[in-house]
């Protein structure tokens, strides 16, 4: 089935599960796509610069990639070469102009100075045995950056911003920890544990573990928080859907149905819509944040993978994998997969 028939056999499927769409005058949709380099896995955007960056680990040996883009009209403006390692996740310091980049395979965090678009630094942490490096969610009031460590046992790497530095890791964090997200003030940071099924709420100061509660769906993978309503949302791969927390009462409000595989989510504060990627549907899910109610899906690519958002614009921007054929097989040629999709608001 081609992505047009899929998408609307979803959308069919998912109207019949939660209803009529919601009613908005600003509904988003997808825009122009652009082709990156092979494996792109996340993208991130300094706000007012309006630069898009592409995390992409390339193929073979000689190491990945950071593609830069311009948010307007996703011209490339730059490659940024990671000799030797493979960037995955990928996040912004807005404050400081600083670009994270997590490579998954060697355990290590890459840093990359936007002024000079140069990889400057490499950090690593002797007391993570594991090293498999997920997500970074950066703390612009605080100077602080948070990096996620796969694991039975998942740590949380802290990084102080200024001096680029590893100052800290929390550990015993829970099973499978993967996306992250923070309070408005910094204080407090929630952490999805994949394989645990639960979400852990840590004072983000001192890493220590102030509450534990259940996703309310089957492998939370990514989280994004609603500060005015003081609302978690997760995206659950395993079953289908994004569940909405009363973070208050540790409780779920409402599980959306969003797609086949959720993985991405992000909030956007300027339209006040929730994105969720749904990989396997080839879909973006835009939720109303108040009704939580679904607004649109929207078809990006191959295998939508995560969101990024522009806070002053209110435009996002969407990584899509590209199909495989499976291990040593040749590659396939997927016009729709490796590239990033605007999303206008």
């Amino acid at each position: 089935m081609n992505l047009l028939r899929r998408s609307a056999a979803l959308a069919f499927a998912l109207a019949a599960t939660v209803g009529p769409l919601s009613a908005q005058q600003n509904t988003p949709s997808a825009g122009k796509s652009v082709r990156v380099g092979s494996g792109v896995y996340e993208v991130a955007v300094h706000d007012a610069s309006n630069r898009v960056f592409a995390a992409t680990t390339g193929s073979g040996d000689e190491g990945g990639q950071v593609y830069v883009l311009d948010g307007a009209t996703l011209d490339r403006i730059r490659t940024i070469p990671t000799p030797d390692h493979t960037p995955y996740g990928i996040a912004v310091a807005q404050t400081s102009g600083t670009v994270y980049a997590t490579d998954t395979r060697a355990g290590a965090v890459l840093v990359i100075d936007i002024a000079s678009m140069q990889m400057v630094e490499v950090i690593e942490n002797p007391a993570d045995e594991s090293g498999h490096l997920r997500e970074i969610v950066v703390d612009d009031v605080n100077g602080r950056v948070y990096v996620s460590s796969y694991g039975e046992n998942g740590l949380i790497w802290v990084i102080d911003d200024a001096s680029r530095t590893l100052v800290d890791t929390f550990t015993q964090v829970g099973n499978g920890t993967s996306g992250m997200a923070l309070g408005a003030d910094g204080a407090r940071l929630w952490a999805a544990n994949m394989a645990g099924g639960d979400i852990t709420e840590l004072d983000a100061f001192t890493g220590a573990e102030l509450r534990r509660f259940p996703a309310g769906g089957e492998r939370p993978s990514n989280l994004a928080y609603d500060a005015e309503r003081d609302r978690l949302w997760v995206a659950n791969q395993t079953t289908n859907d994004a569940t909405v927390i009363d973070v208050a009462a540790g409780e779920v409000l409402k599980s959306v149905a969003v797609g086949d595989q959720a993985l991405g989510i992000r909030f956007n504060p300027v339209n006040d819509m929730v994105y969720v990627t749904a990989r396997r549907s080839g879909i973006v899910t835009a939720v109303d944040a108040e009704s939580m109610n679904v607004v649109t899906w929207m078809q990006t690519g191959s295998y939508p993978n995560t969101v990024a958002v522009n806070g002053m614009t209110g435009d996002a921007y969407v990584s899509n994998k590209a199909r495989s054929a499976g291990r040593d097989a040749p590659p396939v040629n997927d016009p729709n997969g490796d590239t990033v999709t605007a999303i206008r608001r």
